[in-house]
């Protein structure tokens, strides 16, 4: 960059714009118009010159010499000079040298071990799948197991929780197993007609949250046949029987151990939304597109620092803690 005293800058202008001198060494003055042009005819037309056209051109602005200008007004000039140069620019725009933004970032370290969750062990979720299905669905009815997912569910307290979910034709079956004692606690079955709406988007917090952002993708499912929610289930954190569901991927499927592609889908929400609205789509639930919703997911936590700890430590995942295992 370019820098100049103000010194300098005003012998400059004295030089180029503010006296003249004859060949007799006479001062002369610029008048009371500041401007004397002289004209010249050309061949190709008239051209406008200044009888000064032997000084620097860095004193002509557009063929015409400048003003008389005062000290603030050329410091200006000099200053806007300096920020509109008309160097070449760097061809490269400045969106292209900033890195892209990660939308999904990994949730676990990349030195914790993927087999301290029990559900990554071989064969656990596909046979906790098999068991699950034959002890909850009516195959007759409701038809069979079309895909098994192992994703987060997220509860009205903000709390993160490892839950087994099998899709079938009629229904969307919501399993709580124990993945280390192997056996089933409590389940939920939800009929796909009775849904009223689906919303798809990023995960966010109201504004003044104290909470910092998850930067995830989720869904929420919701029904309940457009009943109130109750404020004393609203503020139970026990509450399970709340007309709203929602999901996001599990942690596993961030985890740079987690390579075979067959066990990422399962771990995988995006697929788990594509084939939830395909099956939804395919039973012909009525007025189904206008339902789906692409929106922000609104989770209500301000000062959660209890759901904090709670996610932070993956507290409702089935994992190997130290000497101790839950």
């Amino acid at each position: 960059m370019k820098s100049m005293s103000l010194e300098e800058d005003v012998h400059e202008e004295f030089k180029g714009g503010t006296l003249r001198f004859n060949k007799s060494g006479e001062q002369q003055s610029a008048g009371s118009s500041g401007l004397r042009e002289n004209f010249r005819e050309n061949k190709g037309g008239i051209s406008k010159t200044d009888s000064t056209s032997s000084n620097s051109s860095s004193c002509m602005w557009k063929g015409l010499p400048l003003p008389l200008p005062s000290p603030l007004n050329s410091l200006s000039s000099k200053i806007s000079e300096t920020l509109w140069s008309t160097k070449p620019k760097d061809p490269s725009p400045v969106l292209e040298k900033q890195a892209p933004i990660q939308t999904l970032p990994p949730r676990i370290n990349i030195e914790q071990d993927a087999n301290n969750f029990f559900t990554y062990r071989d064969g656990v979720a596909e046979k906790a799948a098999i068991e699950c299905a034959a002890e909850f669905l009516d195959i007759e009815n409701e038809g069979p197991v079309i895909e098994s997912f192992l994703l987060t569910q997220i509860n009205h307290w903000d709390t993160d929780k490892e839950r087994l979910i099998l899709l079938t034709p009629r229904v969307l079956l919501v399993v709580k197993y124990d993945f280390i004692a192997l056996k089933r606690l409590s389940y939920k079955k939800l009929p796909l007609e009775d849904i009223e709406a689906i919303i798809i988007g990023d995960l966010t917090y109201p504004n003044g949250s104290l909470i910092p952002d998850r930067n995830m993708k989720g869904i929420r499912i919701l029904f309940g046949k457009g009943k109130p929610i109750k404020l004393s289930s609203k503020w139970n954190p026990f509450t399970e029987d709340l007309p709203i569901w929602t999901f996001t991927y599990h942690p596993l499927y961030f985890h740079k151990g987690c390579t075979d592609e067959s066990l990422r889908k399962t771990y995988d929400l995006d697929y788990f939304v594509e084939t939830f609205c395909k099956t939804c789509m395919e039973m012909g639930i009525k007025n189904y597109e206008s339902r789906i919703l692409h929106s922000h997911i609104l989770l209500q936590n301000y000062v959660g620092f209890g759901a904090i700890i709670h996610n932070r430590h993956d507290l409702g995942f089935f994992k190997v803690r130290g000497k101790f295992s839950f």
